[in-house]
């Protein structure tokens, strides 16, 4: 396909962009706790810059410290923070990229945990999924807030940036004023939708004349909040309409706020579709003639044209894509795709570490956060052997590799991939396929010695003469002690989901994590009856909650029966012995499919940690966790080395 769409270049009012490629704002928590530039988020800017993307939307920047969302957030808040803008904005002009914070207060979707101080709203009533009760603004401190924007985009443009953005999405601020799904005021600022307006507009109107109306001025909108009671996409045409009146000159079209978040739609995951929301950006910009950004999950360089030349957006915001693979824009343009790391989806490392007030991590690119580290030179090139060609194994036999280092690589099987393999087979994990044929296709094309089917040994390793080793060999699922555990009819959820066991009739899973969960799907769409046993409250709490929420779902319409507060007893050859508050039950079963967790297979790891110096244990084999981890795990091991 011709990607030439992409690479035109765009006009957003007074501003030339090199190509229709933008970084939509993303939260990272690499500032520090006033909210000013660090180092670490100077190297991190500074690295996707490089790679090529047009224009750069700073994350969510708080007006003031009170509007706070996440604890390490970037602030505009005080002049203190203007030298720290300045670095950004020098490591994005220095690639050819515009940049711009994005101006937001969190209103209610904070707490006083992160900001100390009680949340603001336009009416005294919690937000959903927080649950805090915010101070009801009066008209004065209104007054404050619409001063306090305009001083941050001044600062912005102080510090040479070339455009703000006004964050009125997602149910921050602007947005609770905006719906009246937040706003039940009955004062100049609630009550029909151009009143509820008029706080934006104020906003709106102090900016411009704190940086001039030629300054480029872009808005977020959700153009549905999908709640009862929320904006609609009818409301969100006729707030465009006006925005177009009163000068703003490109709108940024995405959906929800925290309380529909679950929905899967607002940053979607990995079972939603592709390019769920540009029907969205398409109805907004049939309504106006300035320029409309359309964002989420649009991951391949084939939708992204295509966008574009359908008219449905002028501009494509790529924004976990880039934490993926920050050269996504240069590599299309010059027509690298097939060395892309594409993006899939399973927010397991940023907005899952993000919403747990952690600093973002990519699972599929562990250079994203730690671009200073990466950046340091190799003093001495080594010998290295790699254990296990799962992910963390893979992650550091290509870390090491790219670092020049001399890699040989053991798999005791005949494959690469790991455990990915099991997760990949899950219904709508499609995802883990394309990272584990990215990652297997960048460790074929370096210089790394492979050696499959053959599994480590002492001696194997001693001949190898490494310098250092790696040691990923992963885990084993744990098995219970429950009369009846050792069964021929009773499998593990690895098995099945690997094919190496098929379940035969009945089923009932033992274990309802995310994993149990998953296990439980792929057996109702092979026609199995299943029932899913968890001792806890709650199935898949271990998920992401918008993951979590389809995924319940979907077990719901395809039959499965959920016991939660439930205890295993025994199993038997042909049923399950079941105990919770209403006694004990006999559940007829075929098959018993174990999804307990896992253990470390720390095998031989003792024993060669005697006879080789520098040994790295890394991944499941310390401890059993997410993909995340492992990846990360296997980078930094190799560049430690």
């Amino acid at each position: 396909m011709d990607y030439t769409a992409l690479f035109q270049p765009g006009k957003i009012g007074t501003l030339k962009v090199k190509n229709r490629l933008v970084m939509p704002p993303m939260v990272r928590n690499y500032a520090d706790e006033k909210g000013f530039v660090t180092d670490r988020y100077a190297a991190h800017i500074e690295r996707i810059a490089r790679g090529g993307v047009g224009m750069m939307i700073l994350e969510a920047s708080f007006i003031s410290p009170e509007g706070k969302g996440f604890v390490k957030e970037l602030g505009v808040h005080t002049d203190e923070v203007i030298p720290g803008l300045k670095k950004l904005v020098d490591a994005a002009h220095k690639h050819g990229a515009v940049i711009g914070p994005q101006l937001y207060h969190a209103g209610r979707q904070t707490s006083s945990k992160v900001t100390g101080k009680k949340p603001l709203a336009p009416s005294a009533i919690p937000d959903p999924t927080i649950n805090e009760l915010p101070v009801e603004l009066s008209v004065k401190e209104i007054g404050r807030l619409v001063r306090a924007y305009a001083q941050a985009a001044k600062r912005a443009k102080r510090a040479g940036c070339d455009f703000v953005e006004i964050h009125g999405a997602h149910g921050y601020l602007i947005t609770q004023f905006l719906s009246s799904f937040s706003n039940k005021r009955i004062d100049e600022y609630g009550g029909p939708l151009k009143k509820r307006m008029r706080f934006l507009f104020e906003v709106l109107a102090a900016v411009q004349k704190a940086v001039g109306k030629d300054f480029p001025l872009s808005v977020r909108l959700s153009a549905d909040e999908m709640v009862r009671g929320g904006l609609t996409i009818k409301d969100t045409i006729v707030i465009a309409k006006e925005l177009q009146k009163q000068g703003v000159d490109v709108l940024h079209i995405s959906v929800g706020n925290y309380a529909s978040y679950a929905q899967g739609k607002m940053i979607s995951p990995m079972a939603v579709e592709d390019g769920p929301l540009i029907r969205f950006a398409r109805a907004v910009k049939k309504g106006v003639k300035i320029p409309v950004i359309a964002v989420d999950k649009i991951r391949t360089p084939e939708l992204a044209a295509r966008t574009i030349l359908k008219g449905s957006a002028d501009f494509i915001a790529i924004g976990r894509t880039l934490l993926a693979d920050p050269d996504w824009p240069n590599k299309v343009k010059e027509g690298r795709t097939d060395e892309i790391m594409p993006c899939i989806a399973c927010n397991q490392g940023c907005i899952s570490r993000l919403f747990a007030q952690q600093d973002v991590w990519c699972t599929v690119n562990p250079e994203t956060s730690r671009e200073q580290a990466f950046k340091k030179k190799v003093l001495k090139k080594k010998r290295v052997v790699v254990i296990g060609g799962g992910p963390a194994g893979l992650q550091a036999a290509k870390t090491a590799a790219q670092r020049g280092h001399t890699v040989v690589l053991f798999e005791k099987s005949g494959r690469l991939g790991g455990q990915l393999f099991a997760s990949e087979s899950a219904p709508h994990r499609e995802g883990w396929h394309e990272f584990r044929e990215a990652l297997v296709r960048d460790v074929k094309r370096l210089p790394i010695a492979i050696r499959l089917k053959k599994e480590y040994t002492l001696e194997n390793v001693r001949n190898e003469k490494p310098d250092g080793v790696i040691i990923a060999v992963g885990s084993l699922p744990t098995t219970p002690k429950i009369p009846g555990a050792g069964r021929t009819n009773v499998l593990n959820s690895r098995e099945i989901l690997e094919g190496k066991k098929k379940a035969k009739g009945a089923v009932v899973v033992i274990g309802g994590g995310c994993a149990g969960a998953q296990t439980a799907e792929f057996l109702a769409d092979k026609k199995h009856s299943v029932i899913l046993v968890e001792a806890s409250d709650a199935v898949a709490k271990d998920a992401p909650s918008d993951d979590r929420t389809l995924l319940l779902a979907r077990l719901q319409r395809k039959g499965v029966t959920l016991m939660t507060n439930t205890k295993v007893v025994s199993i038997g050859p042909k049923d399950v012995v079941v105990e919770n508050h209403l006694g004990s039950r006999t559940i007829p079963a075929n098959t018993v499919v174990l999804c307990l967790g896992s253990r470390p297979n720390d095998g031989l790891i003792n024993e060669l940690k005697k006879v080789i110096k520098k040994v790295h244990v890394i991944g499941d084999a310390v401890r059993p966790r997410r993909v995340t981890e492992a990846v990360a795990e296997g980078a930094l091991a190799a560049l430690s080395l």
